[in-house]
This record gives C-alpha cells, sequence and structure tokens, in this order.
C-alpha cells in the first residue's frame, strides 16, 4: 500500500491525502459506484476501450466489413457432381442451387428433394 502511494505521488506529483483520496476513488469505482457523470462521448469512448475482439480485420478502409476469404473444398464439388450425374441417370430432374459446392435440389416424380452436404469439424 505505501509503494502504491508513494507511485502516485511520485508520478502524478500528489500529496500523500490526494494520493489516498485516488486510491479510494478507484476502490469505489471498482465496486461499481458512479463518483461522476460520463458525457455520451465519453461513454462511447469507455465502451469501445471494453471491447475485447479486435473488428480492425474484419472492416474495410470504408468501414465495411470484408467478406472472410471462402476456401474450395474440391472433394465436396466431386462428391456432388457423382450424386447429381447418377440421379440424372436414373431419372431425376436435377436443379442447381446457388451453392453449388454445398447443395443441390432434385425432382422425382412429383416429389421435390433437397441434398444439403456437410464436413463436420475434426
Amino acid at each position: 500500500m505505501e509503494e502504491q502511494i508513494a507511485k502516485l505521488m511520485k508520478n502524478l506529483d500528489l500529496t500523500r491525502e490526494e494520493a489516498l483520496e485516488v486510491i479510494a476513488s478507484d476502490k469505489a469505482i471498482e465496486k461499481g459506484e458512479k463518483l461522476f457523470e460520463l458525457t455520451a462521448e465519453q461513454k462511447k469512448a469507455e465502451k469501445q476501450a471494453r471491447t475485447t475482439t479486435s473488428t480492425k480485420s474484419k472492416v474495410d478502409a470504408y468501414g465495411k466489413k470484408s467478406a472472410r476469404e471462402k476456401k474450395v473444398n474440391n472433394e465436396k464439388l466431386e462428391l456432388i457432381e457423382i450424386l447429381q450425374k447418377a440421379l440424372a441417370e436414373n431419372g431425376c430432374q436435377v436443379t442447381l442451387t446457388t451453392n453449388p459446392e454445398r447443395e443441390f435440389e432434385f425432382t422425382k416424380g412429383n416429389t421435390k428433394y433437397k441434398i444439403v452436404m456437410s464436413v463436420p469439424r475434426k
């Protein structure tokens, strides 16, 4: 405790009483007590300081989030193509979707089906 008081007195050029007040105020703030009201700008800065995740890498120069670069899984593409060919050879009407690496739809008779392929994580 005395080391902390001496350090505050030296670094902030305070008297012993002022250093004790700073320590008491810090303890009160740590317990959640509000000693003074913050402006809207200060509250915003406080919230940003408390944020633990970094968003710099996810935001481009214009402030828009950049999309994560997706790796192409050639094995999945090959398997889906095999399934589509097999279904087409057996009289099914295959419909491609917006995500050809993950899913496709097909019709057998009057019934519509959808196959979604996912690879579990290791």
